[in-house]
């Protein structure tokens, strides 16, 4: 005997979803998962065989026993403790911090975001932009790095683009693990930069002792696990051209996993960055002398936004490349060990005064290697020959001349000069061009150039290039 169910519209509606969601869970995610896993599996093993310094092992650890280790740390532990004693706060309330805290600074590194997505958008966001060119760089001296060896590359830092053209330029050696600040805070730029293997600081640090403590754990654990970490020296971008004051946190934390766990050696990679024109100049320019200091993590999240909009704008395809040259010269490798045992020193073994004058005396020898390596680029060259020549105008040919007999004594010095081509005249020819289209140099109508007037902070900033002796850095 047989009977006719009869079902509303709405509950079969409501059946044939259920369905659809069973077989999605069941089979479809399942088939999906498998297939993403083989292939991360699969990208991971190419890679760590045709990365010169592997694959960390330790930067894939889920992001999950990361957060475990670092909350359950003996240090952090201990900064919870006092901080709950001295406040009379609840322990709750102070791990609900340190937990918020570890999940801003934390990473998620996955390697196929980060050589599929960020090193396509580098290549695509550079090459649209400059003509980009590689100076200088010791190869044969990178393959005395052990795998158990922490590779810091140090770097100066004139842009907000300068960690995707080091990215970019590395990409073949491995993944570089770079901070990123305040900005980064929000969605979605956090939940990116920790894929791509970013740690977020707050420059200003306002999470007090227990920040400082995680971060400092966290920089020390990664270091200790040989993950390749890039270091801007200079606690912020460049303004002048010359190298600003020294920022040592960071390289007071990494210093702290010398000889721990499996690292045996801190290897530092010099990097030197020149661009004919930046997207921040006159941002830079108009902060010289207050800089960004008193500025919230808001107006950060507001430059940075509009930077990239900026950035957008001189994406859109063009006759020439908008921003002309960036060129990067990398040094030879700086073993931390041999540097210790020159000075006769061991930063670890010292008091706190003693190890911060010793932090102190390495920033400002890596400092001085990274200015003597910074590229200069024709319109350096040009500039000089200006401001040499303020209230002349010159013609072409002059400009050419007085540019050719600098970049002669720039080569018996032995300065590294990015001349495009291989052509001086081809070069100067690139440098004027820039000048004009920066509204630095003016045709005078009679086949001459001339100065324009109010130019004299940015003339100074291309010209800050040729000021290579040694100073003494003030550290931050």
């Amino acid at each position: 005997m047989s009977e006719v169910v009869e079902l509303k519209f709405w509950h079969f509606v409501i059946l044939v979803a259920l369905s659809i969601y069973s077989v999605f869970q069941l089979v479809v995610l399942p088939l999906i998962q498998k297939y993403i896993y083989r292939r991360f599996q699969h990208t991971e093993r190419i890679l760590d065989e045709e990365l010169d310094f592997g694959l960390p092992s330790y930067a894939l650890a889920n992001r999950k026993l990361w957060i475990d280790r670092l909350l359950n740390d003996p240090e952090v532990q201990k900064v919870i403790k006092e901080i709950t004693a001295e406040d009379e706060m609840a322990a709750n309330k102070v791990i609900e911090n340190a937990r918020q805290y570890t999940n801003e600074i934390v990473p998620s590194f996955n390697a196929l975001l980060y050589f599929r997505i960020l090193y396509w958008l580098s290549k695509i966001i550079l090459r649209l932009l400059f003509w980009v060119k590689v100076g200088y760089h010791s190869n044969r001296n990178y393959d005395q790095i052990s795998q158990d060896d922490c590779v810091i590359i140090v770097s100066n830092h004139r842009s907000n683009l300068d960690p995707l053209l080091l990215v970019y330029m590395t990409s073949q050696h491995a993944p570089i693990s770079y901070s990123a600040g305040e900005w980064a805070l929000g969605f979605p730029f956090q939940q990116l930069l920790h894929a791509f293997g970013f740690y977020v600081v707050r420059r200003n640090q306002t999470g007090g002792k227990l920040y400082r403590c995680i971060l400092e754990r966290y920089v020390f654990l990664a270091t200790s696990q040989c993950v390749p970490q890039g270091l801007f020296l200079e606690g912020a971008l460049s303004r002048d051209g010359k190298m600003q004051a020294l920022k040592l946190g960071l390289l007071n934390y990494q210093l702290r996993a010398y000889k721990e766990a499996s690292c045996k050696d801190i290897v530092f990679i010099p990097a030197a960055l020149n661009y004919d024109r930046i997207p921040e100049f006159q941002t830079l320019i108009a902060h010289q002398d207050k800089g960004f200091g008193n500025k919230g993590r808001f107006y950060s999240l507001i430059s940075f936004t509009k930077f990239m909009a900026s950035v957008a704008t001189y994406m859109l395809p063009r006759r020439h490349k908008p921003f002309g040259y960036t060129s990067v010269n990398f040094g030879a490798p700086i073993s931390l060990s041999t540097w210790l045992q020159e000075n006769s020193t061991d930063p670890n073994v010292l008091d706190s005064a003693e190890r911060r004058d010793t932090i102190s005396k390495l920033g400002q020898d890596l400092a001085d290697i990274i200015k003597a390596l910074i590229p200069v680029l024709p319109t350096n060259i040009l500039a000089r020959v200006f401001k040499e020549n303020a209230k002349s105008p010159l013609s072409e040919m002059e400009i050419k001349v007085r540019g050719a007999v600098i970049i002669q004594e720039l080569i018996q010095r032995g300065t590294t000069i990015l001349l495009p081509k291989n052509d001086e005249d081809y070069a100067l020819s690139q440098g004027i061009y820039i000048l004009i289209r920066e509204n630095i140099i003016l045709p005078t109508g009679d086949g001459r150039f001339r100065l324009v007037e109010g130019k004299d902070k940015l003339l100074d900033y291309y010209c800050s290039v040729f000021d290579k002796e040694d100073d003494e850095y003030s550290v931050v």
